[in-house]
């Protein structure tokens, strides 16, 4: 995949206006987890949750602002709070690449020292395995998340006024900092230590309720106006709060208390499978085999439920995408989005016994640089019933080397 090295890094440099992949937003009454796509460069437009599945293990629901998610994007699993209680869990887009911790209750110094009150913001340094928590009065606290949780970074106040109460956190591995969000939905951005790292910035419109959590693109690409995408939670919807004309996007929930983002490819038709005709494939796909961060070698993309030993074709475009998604083979499978010229790049492989075509495709260094991107993925195979080419396909998925 050098090849595809060399067109990604210079795909990257020519694209303003791409979005985030996937954010999941936790509900703790109650209790569950939504997983979103937000409008992307191939669909610009709000689309309901993904899918939505409990909250395991079940905490109780205290009241607002308690509460929190993040996502561990080196490993690839939730970690949620109730204010009180740190539990993890994965999510069922994809296997997760080690062991789900158990649930830790919050000590009680720990909670002492943030303010005395519960955590109502959490955020994972994944890389260095440090888990942020903070509470209302903007005391920040850095633990190592397993139990006792002791603390690795000691607890500072922000550095700057600011107006309370604080309701949710986020880390930046790619700036070093974190972002902090209070109940009017105004995001403060800081190092570890306190210190400002930017302005505050003000929501640009009217909120559905209480903003809860804050939570940056990993991918690296830019909105329209040239900034990396921050995402804020306000009751039932999330909106990009660096775009001055945000689109509110569906949450899933009435009040959302935590908001993630998960290294996840997006689609341009979001749950959609486009089986073959009178055939039952494939069922799924295309499926990523974990979470799509720079440095994972064991990233990758699968197609379920195909005859074993079947051919699929993945196939990957470097230079572009085709906008209006054309259907070739009417009304067989989704449109055509790969643009088929020399900036198309095809692999075959062939179905295992259990009907699964799988492609390895880690993403490390030289194939890879952190943000690469985007580049577009879309698979085909066999299909009797289409007359005209013989083939299905299915929707075109964006692609990038996203930050842990």
């Amino acid at each position: 995949m050098r090849t595809l090295l060399l067109f990604t890094t210079s795909a990257a440099l020519l694209t303003c206006a791409a979005s985030a992949q996937r954010l999941a937003a936790y509900t703790p009454a109650p209790g569950f987890i939504s997983e979103c796509q937000p409008a992307n460069i191939l669909l610009p437009a709000a689309v309901p949750p993904l899918m939505v599945y409990p909250q395991v293990p079940a905490l109780p629901a205290l009241a607002a602002p308690a509460g929190d998610s993040t996502f561990d994007n080196t490993i690839g699993f939730h970690w949620v709070t109730n204010g009180a209680i740190l539990a993890a869990q994965p999510t069922p887009a994809f296997v997760p690449l080690g062991p789900i911790p158990p649930a830790i209750p919050i000590p009680a110094a720990v909670l002492a020292a943030i303010g005395g009150g519960p955590v109502t913001g959490i955020a994972l340094d994944s890389v260095a395995g440090i888990m942020f928590l903070v509470g209302a009065p903007g005391i920040t606290i850095g633990v190592a998340p397993i139990p006792g949780m002791p603390v690795v970074v000691p607890p500072f106040p922000l550095a700057f006024p600011f107006v309370g109460p604080i309701t949710g956190l986020e880390w930046d591995s790619v700036a070093g900092m974190l972002y902090a969000c209070n109940a009017a939905g105004v995001t403060y951005s800081y190092f570890p230590g306190g210190f400002p790292a930017a302005p505050p910035i003000l929501p640009a419109i009217l909120l559905p309720g209480m903003a809860t959590d804050v939570a940056v693109d990993r991918t690296l690409a830019l909105n329209p106006v040239g900034l990396r995408p921050l995402y804020v939670l306000a009751g039932p919807a999330y909106f990009d709060t660096r775009n001055p004309l945000p689109l509110m996007q569906p949450a899933g929930g009435p009040m959302g208390q935590g908001l993630a983002f998960i290294n996840h490819s997006a689609s341009n038709m979001p749950g959609a499978v486009c089986p073959c005709p009178a055939t039952t494939y494939p069922i799924v796909g295309p499926i990523m085999t974990s979470v799509m961060t720079f440095g994972n070698a064991a990233w990758g993309a699968t197609m379920t439920g195909l005859p074993p030993g079947f051919p699929m074709v993945f196939g990957f475009d470097v230079g572009g995408f085709l906008p209006g998604f054309p259907v070739i083979n009417p009304p067989v499978g989704c449109g055509l989005g790969l643009t088929l010229t020399g900036t198309t790049i095809l692999a075959p492989v062939a179905a295992d016994a259990f009907g699964v075509a799988t492609l390895p495709l880690g993403l490390i260094p030289a194939s890879f640089l952190l943000g690469t991107g985007p580049f577009y993925m879309q698979n085909a195979t066999l299909c009797p019933a289409d007359p005209t080419f013989g083939i299905v396909i299915t929707p075109v998925h964006t692609l990038y080397a996203c930050a842990p």
